[in-house]
């Protein structure tokens, strides 16, 4: 028997309150396996309205000099 037809058949015999807890869990399981995305594609969505000029300002020894950008520490 699959688990699928395992699924069923208990659903078949289980009060609806349970099944409507086993819904939303199901539901919230889907979703969250759908919207998971690879670090790399969620920065390109984020910085996909960001104009050029702007990105061209950014620091380019930013993961170097990270204590300098964030806490003001002279640079090294």
């Amino acid at each position: 028997m699959t688990a699928k037809e395992q699924l069923i058949k208990e659903i078949e015999q289980t009060p609806e309150p349970i099944i409507q807890e086993v819904l939303d869990f199901l539901l919230q399981i889907r979703a969250q396996h759908q919207t998971h995305k690879p670090i790399w594609q969620v920065s390109q969505e984020l910085m996909a309205d960001v104009d050029p000029e702007v990105i061209a300002h950014f620091p380019t020894d930013g993961a170097v000099q990270h204590d300098h950008y964030i806490y003001g520490t002279p640079k090294t």
